[in-house]
């Protein structure tokens, strides 16, 4: 016998051994939503993916799973043969044709959102500052307030002409209309242009201004305020040592609610919500309630929206009425953040005046000028936020 025979012999007769030794026929049994894969005869352990390919199912729709069975034997050649039976199921997912679903996409008209129900426009006046001589100082200040004053009445033209039912204006005065003279910041006394008198004469006017020609495009207008902290009456020390209602952006809205009381004929519609012992005030818009407040008075924490998150959420906690508002506006950091906290909308406005010389300096951040506008309706708390 050739020594290629002796070698086919053996092999034959390894062959027939595991034949004779294995104890399950190789190969697959389906059984309508599961089946069994076996395996012929092992060294080592299986690889589940090239078995599964090798009986013709896919490893991206089938799987192994246990228990997985097997039985072994010692070979002529000293290694162990194993012989593995499992369960095999089609993995839990399903191929959706897309195609289908983007063509019937594609034939879909845009729908524009609508909102039923009375509309409220919110326009936030924070900040003017009056008397700042940063930037373009005062007189940019005052033309920035008389531009927002003929945007308000534009925007509400553009809100009603998409579907809007606009009857409302809630005017939000959050505080620091005036500069002030000393006690804010450094070498604040030499910058501002002109003195506190001035600055609440030239505050009172611009406010009179707007809501005259804002009473014109509406059903009814309502004034809340709230005092800042450059108002406030402070001696040499930089502290305010009278009340709270003692604040120069809480008088300017008085006087012009006396102002404009003189003429009920015109201006009976306009009523005013003036906080008073409070740096707080809320008012109804439809089924929501807006709170205001300037902001100074949230101190803890990194961000702006930090400090108002922490101190709402207190305000919350302590059954205090801001603590129920469901939109809150806040002025005092001069630029623009939108945030939802799920119970409460925070809503931060920018400011109207022309920057802060020493803020840049210190912090090296500039904020753009502008007065925040959202629209309140019936079934949307927030929507239609435009900065003007």
């Amino acid at each position: 016998m050739s020594l290629k025979d002796e070698f086919t012999k053996a092999i034959n007769q390894a062959d027939e051994l595991v034949v004779k030794k294995r104890k399950w026929t190789p190969g697959v049994e389906w059984l309508g939503s599961e089946g069994t894969v076996t395996t012929d005869a092992l060294h080592g352990d299986p690889d589940w993916n090239n078995i599964l390919v090798m009986w013709g199912l896919d490893p991206r729709e089938f799987q192994i799973v246990e228990p997985v069975l097997f039985n072994s034997w010692g070979g002529e050649d000293g290694l162990t043969n194993r012989q593995y039976k499992a369960k095999v199921i089609k993995r839990s997912h399903s191929i959706v044709d897309l195609e289908p679903l983007i063509e019937k996409a594609l034939k879909q008209k845009p729908k524009s959102k609508t909102y039923e129900g009375l509309s409220y426009l919110n326009v936030v006046l924070a900040d003017w500052q009056i008397g700042k001589a940063d930037g373009d100082g005062l007189e940019g200040t005052i033309q920035r307030v008389i531009d927002a004053r003929d945007a308000v009445v534009q925007r509400a033209k553009e809100l009603r002409k998409i579907g809007r039912d606009i009857a409302h204006l809630n005017v939000l005065w959050t505080g620091d209309s005036v500069e002030g003279c000393m006690g804010h910041y450094p070498s604040q006394t030499f910058a501002v242009e002109i003195d506190r008198r001035d600055q609440v004469k030239i505050s009172r006017r611009l406010l009179v201004d707007s809501l005259q020609e804002w009473s014109k495009h509406f059903e009814s207008v309502t004034v809340a305020a709230v005092g800042g902290n450059h108002g406030e009456n402070r001696n040499n020390g930089g502290k305010a040592f009278t009340g709270l209602h003692d604040n120069d952006d809480l008088a300017i809205v008085e006087q012009v609610s006396e102002i404009l009381a003189a003429n009920q004929e015109a201006y009976g519609h306009v009523n005013f919500a003036i906080a008073k012992d409070n740096l707080t005030a809320t008012i109804p818009a439809g089924e929501w309630i807006i709170g205001i407040t300037h902001g100074h008075i949230a101190n803890r924490g990194d961000t702006a929206e930090a400090r108002l998150r922490t101190w709402w959420q207190k305000q919350a906690a302590g059954r205090q009425p801001i603590g129920d508002a469901d939109v809150l506006v806040s002025g005092h950091y001069h630029h623009f953040r939108m945030a939802d906290w799920g119970g409460c909308m925070w809503l931060q406005s920018p400011a109207l005046d022309g920057g802060s010389h020493w803020w840049e300096a210190s912090q090296g951040e500039v904020s753009e000028p502008g007065m925040l506008t959202f629209v309140t309706t019936t079934g949307q708390r927030v929507c239609d936020v435009a900065v003007l």
